[in-house]
This record gives C-alpha cells, sequence and structure tokens, in this order.
C-alpha cells in the first residue's frame, strides 16, 4: 500500500448558516451549459470509474482514497434534503469536502421540489454537481417516500429536476433503477432527460431485486437506456472483479461504470489488482484520521474490507464492533496482520495464494469464468467481493471448514449446550473484556486541571482547558472541533 501525503489536508465543512434566499431563473445560456456539462467532462477527462453514493460509506475519506486507486468520481453519500435544510448540526455532520476530491457529485434524496433546490443551493460553491437519488430500494425509503419509491410519481420527479435546472447553477443527474417493464423503464428516462437530467446513473436491478434476492443486474436494460436517451449514461451493477469495468462498457456502451459494494470489500478494484486486506484496513484509517471521518464510517469500512478475515476470526469481529477510537481499530487490524502473518507462512498456503492470485488474473483478462464458490475458497486475506450465496451453497462453504466448528461443537458437548450458545459466551466473554478495559481508561485526566479529559484530545485536555491552549497558541484539536491555526 501507498503512503498516505503527510500534509495537512484541507477539509470544508459547511457553515449553519441559513438558506439563501432563492435566485432569479437561470439564463437559457447557463442551462444549455450545464445540460452538457457531465458530456464534456467525462469525455475530456476520459471518466471511466465512478465511487456510487453510499449511506456512512462514501464519505470524503474513502472516496479521497479511491482516487488514489483509480476512481475518476465520487459521490458522496446519500444526503436527506429536508434535514439539510432544516436542521443545522445535521448539515455540518453530513458533508465535508477537500479539493482533493474534486469531481465530485452530492446526492440528495427528497419528495419535494422546493426543498431539493435549497439544499441543492446550499452546495453550489463546494462541488460540480446534484443528484437526486431515485434508485434507494431499503424499507427506510419507503417509509420516506423517496428513492426508488418515487417511480410511480413521475410527475413530482420531473418537478423536482426541472426546477433544480431552472434556478441551481450546477447540473443536475439522477440515479434510477430499471423497472420491470422495459417501455415503462425507456419512457422513464425520458421523461427525466425532458425535465433537465443532464446525466443517468442506471442500476441494472428493479426495486425488488435487493438483499439476498438481488440477483444479477442485466445490463442489456441498461444498454437500451444508453441507446433511448441523449445524455451520459453510467452503468451500475455486477462491477465484482478486475476486468468487469470494460466488460460493462463493452455491454452496455455506457460512458462510465459505477461500483459501491464491489469497492467496499476490495477498494483496489479500480486499480485492477488485488491486496492484504489488513493493509487496506490500516491505509484507509490513515485516511479517516487526516480526513476526520466518524466512527461509524469507520468501524462499517473495516467490517466490509476485513469481511473475509473476520468470519475467520469471530473473536475479533466482535471486537471491532466494540471500538470508538481509530487507535483502538489500529490494534484489531494489527492483531488481523499478526494472525495472518502466522497463518501464511507455510509453503502450502504461500501456494494458495499464487493459485489465487492467478485464478484472479485469468478472470481479469476472460480466461476463466468468476465462480463466487471459488472466490470465497481464496485465502480469507485477499482482498475479494462479497457473495449473497444460497442455503445450499452456505452449506458447501461451510462444509470446507469442519476445524473450527468441530472445536466449537466439542467445547459445547462439553458444557451441555448447544454451539449457538457456546458462540454467545464467546462474545459475550470478549465483550465484557473490551467494556472494562473502555471503562478504565475512558476519561484520562485533564493535564492541566486534572478534571476527566476528552478522549483522543491530542493535548490530553478536557474541552474547556483544550478550547483555550488552542486559542492562546493557534492551534487544531480535532477532537474537540477547535480550529484557530489559520488565525496565524
Amino acid at each position: 500500500m501507498g503512503e498516505v501525503p503527510v500534509c495537512k489536508p484541507n477539509i470544508i465543512h459547511l457553515s449553519k448558516e441559513g438558506v439563501r434566499d432563492l435566485k432569479e431563473k437561470n439564463s437559457e445560456e447557463l442551462i444549455e451549459r450545464n445540460s452538457n456539462f457531465w458530456r464534456k467532462l467525462l469525455k475530456d477527462k476520459q471518466i471511466k470509474k465512478v465511487v456510487a453514493p453510499m449511506v456512512d460509506q462514501s464519505e470524503l475519506a474513502f472516496r479521497v482514497m479511491m482516487k488514489k486507486y483509480g476512481a475518476d468520481l465520487t459521490y458522496t453519500p446519500m444526503i436527506h434534503a429536508h434535514l439539510f435544510v432544516n436542521d443545522t448540526t445535521y448539515r455540518k455532520n453530513a458533508l465535508t469536502f477537500s479539493p482533493e476530491d474534486r469531481p465530485v457529485i452530492v446526492q440528495f434524496c427528497a419528495n419535494d421540489p422546493q426543498t431539493f433546490l435549497k439544499a441543492c443551493s446550499l452546495v453550489e460553491d463546494f462541488c460540480d454537481g446534484v443528484d437526486l437519488n431515485l434508485g434507494c430500494p431499503q424499507m427506510v425509503a419507503k417509509r420516506g417516500h423517496y428513492g426508488a419509491y418515487l417511480q410511480e410519481e413521475i410527475d413530482l420527479v420531473c418537478d423536482m429536476v426541472s426546477l433544480v435546472r431552472d434556478y441551481c447553477t450546477l447540473p443536475i443527474s439522477c440515479k434510477v433503477r430499471i423497472l420491470p417493464c422495459p417501455k415503462k423503464t425507456l419512457d422513464y428516462a425520458n421523461r427525466l432527460v425532458e425535465a433537465g437530467a443532464s446525466m443517468l446513473a442506471v442500476h441494472g436491478r428493479t426495486r425488488e431485486m435487493k438483499g439476498t434476492v438481488s440477483g444479477i443486474a442485466d445490463w442489456s436494460r441498461i444498454r437500451q437506456i444508453v441507446e433511448a436517451v441523449n445524455v451520459p449514461v453510467i452503468a451500475n451493477g455486477n462491477i465484482q472483479m478486475p476486468g468487469d469495468v470494460d466488460r460493462c462498457l463493452e455491454a452496455t456502451k455506457a460512458i462510465a461504470v459505477m461500483s459501491a459494494e464491489g469497492i467496499l470489500y476490495n477498494p483496489l478494484l479500480f486499480a485492477e489488482t488485488h491486496g492484504e486486506s489488513w493493509k487496506i484496513a490500516l491505509e484507509y484509517l490513515d485516511y479517516a484520521e487526516n480526513y476526520e471521518a466518524q466512527i461509524s464510517a469507520i468501524r462499517a469500512h473495516i467490517f466490509r474490507i476485513l469481511h473475509h478475515s473476520l468470519l475467520e476470526f469471530d473473536d475479533l469481529r466482535t471486537l471491532v464492533s466494540c471500538q470508538n477510537t481509530i487507535a483502538s481499530f489500529r490494534k484489531v487490524i494489527e492483531e488481523v496482520r499478526d494472525r495472518v502473518t502466522m497463518a501464511s507462512q507455510s509453503d502450502e498456503k504461500q501456494q494458495d495464494v499464487r493459485n489465487a492470485l492467478d485464478y484472479f488474473e485469468k478472470i481479469k483478462n476472460g480466461e476463466a469464468e468468476m465462480d463466487p464458490i471459488s472466490v470465497c475458497r481464496t485465502p480469507h486475506w485477499i482482498s475479494k467481493p462479497y457473495f449473497r450465496f444460497s442455503e445450499e451453497q452456505k452449506k458447501e462453504i461451510v462444509s470446507k471448514k469442519p476445524v473450527k466448528r468441530d472445536e466449537l461443537k466439542s467445547r459445547a458437548e462439553d458444557l451441555g449446550i448447544s454451539i449457538k450458545q457456546m458462540k454467545k459466551r464467546e462474545r459475550r466473554k470478549l465483550l465484557g473484556q473490551k467494556l472494562l478495559e473502555t471503562r478504565k481508561l475512558k476519561y484520562p485526566p485533564c493535564e492541566n486541571c486534572g478534571q476527566p479529559g476528552g478522549q483522543g484530545c491530542k493535548l490530553k485536555m478536557c474541552k474547556k482547558c483544550c478550547k483555550y491552549k488552542c486559542k492562546t497558541k493557534l492551534l487544531d484539536c480535532p477532537t474537540h472541533k477547535s480550529k484557530f491555526s489559520k488565525l496565524e
């Protein structure tokens, strides 16, 4: 893994200022320029690889890291437009920007044209475009009346798109899913373009295809949309292994390809390679620290990057769920590193690694078909995608790992309990140890006044003393959100 830049990044936080007064309608020249913006930029910069919008996952730290590993364009996490406009604390915490992150698109979910326009106006100075989420299939989107659950309300959707086209200085795009009916899908896409969408990102699955029944994205349906509309189309779905980007571009004729889940489990996907997952996780932690990622985002990324290793080390999986500082996450990852180092020393394991990388290279070059079960049986410390298996496939995979299960079964029989109860006992034991350690170390004393200090404060002080020292010495403290260094 490469080095993270040592210079302090320029992180831009949105202010808590109120919503701006709406301006006059955009000129015809600006509307025309915005309508061609993405077509020109994607062609001029040869943008092919796009990081999808992911809730609590496509935060600034991850976006900048993905730019290093081949991403040409990134989306922010989906932002709730109503909260963004009306809750200043949500607005301040939901988004951060940096010059290293451009070009970037801010995605909103919304169901009211005026609210959507106000939200878009708040980010005009910080990004390259805004996007309306019309693809989220989760139940929370159904309850909130947004995402893919607006498919049946095309007039409302078009009103939102056209209002932003006419009054926001940024180009507007839409991320959608295909509908079950091909004709309705094409009508839907054309209505969005007529309303003002300057680009479409199309997921080749329907709203009902999610979770364990996600199935395979239909690239042929994406190609139908590419051929039917006169704006750039980004293809989304089935991007899991190196080589998939080129295959998708060829099959769909889209201008670019978007990946979500694929790059979460293998952040090196756009670089068309594989690495040791613990190394990737450690590098991500460096970005998370430099770009002030929230703990919830860090934890989610660690779970995904180390997914296959944490299936092997169940005790460490429990530990990851308990951590709340970057330093403690680092200790868990270093423990994964140490265990992997011990497990991979034999000639047999080294040969397994060589065989796996050779297999992955053949998949990339189209010389071998990707078999999900075969991919999952490769050494767990090599970065690779996550697959949702049927119950029969799960049994086949588990049958190849009898040692750990037999050990648990033996211990459970000795205690006269079930395997499930045995696993619970192990988790409780680890969790209890972690909570005890956390309670002991949670509040180190302030070096100035002796009162409980802030956890993670670099100055090792309480909030009051830290703020005073930062103000007098012109220092910054990310933990206490003190920023005085720029006053020099």
